[in-house]
């Protein structure tokens, strides 16, 4: 069995995935949490621990020294700045209606870059993940069965999840793709802070296949001056937005 095989499971059964740049005893503590909860741990509980991961300062980084550098996704850095910025004024709606475009956009061209352009959707991420488990065995890249897992996962989640039909989706929170741009779902049935965690979670494993073929460290990068700064901007939006 794959070390992540477990994290595959609890992950996908709660509509999230193995994400990157996290570190892994955060992630073991909570694939714990949820096998414990045996079938109850919820979105709300998953929220208040995603609230952890993608706070100010991870943000701020990937804003600063991340987004900007990646291929393909540095494409797109203007789009997410704005919805990160909209995440901390309180405008959920806008900051996940403003990320959305950018998975399907960012896995379409990742994949078109490795293969065949491919339709519908969901297709392109099976497509993507493939290729790239391919390249992390043949290619010998860091630990090439957790590599699988992740990716495994995260095609789980697009499938299954993102881009699944709107009227399927099976959790309460309206994390999906169809659901959110076709107008599907109203004000009431996406717009929390879970909608962005999950989204920007899936730019960020975006981010992190398109280093697969680009010398940049698959670790998340380290705060600086300039991050620092965002997040303490990042942190008085939020405070803002609280008081109304």
């Amino acid at each position: 069995m794959r070390k992540l095989e477990d994290w595959e499971r609890q992950f996908n059964s709660v509509g999230w995935f193995i994400p990157a740049y996290i570190q892994m005893g955060s992630l073991a503590k909570l694939a714990g949490e949820i096998r414990a909860a045996n079938g109850t741990y919820s979105q709300d509980d998953l929220e208040s621990a995603l609230e952890r991961f993608y706070d100010a300062e991870y943000l701020a980084a990937m804003v600063c020294a991340r987004y900007p550098l990646v291929p393909i996704i540095s494409e797109f850095r203007v789009t997410i700045e704005e919805s990160i910025l909209a995440h901390f004024l309180g405008l959920h709606h806008v900051a996940v209606a403003g990320l959305m475009p950018v998975i399907e956009g960012a896995g379409r061209r990742l994949a078109k870059i490795w293969g065949p352009e491919l339709d519908p959707v969901k297709a392109v991420f099976s497509a993507l993940t493939k290729t790239c488990r391919e390249e992390a065995y043949n290619g010998g890249l860091g630990d090439s069965d957790e590599v699988a897992s992740m990716l495994t996962a995260f095609e789980h989640y697009t499938r299954h999840y993102v881009y699944a039909n709107s009227r399927l989706y099976t959790l309460p929170d309206g994390t999906n793709r169809n659901g959110i741009a076709h107008g599907a779902y109203s004000d009431t049935d996406f717009g929390r802070p879970l909608n962005f965690y999950k989204t920007i979670s899936a730019i960020d494993f975006l981010a992190f296949i398109s280093t697969f073929r680009a010398p940049i460290s698959w670790l998340g990068p380290n705060s600086s001056n300039e991050s620092m700064a965002l997040a303490a901007r990042y942190r008085r939006l939020k405070k803002v937005a609280a008081a109304g």
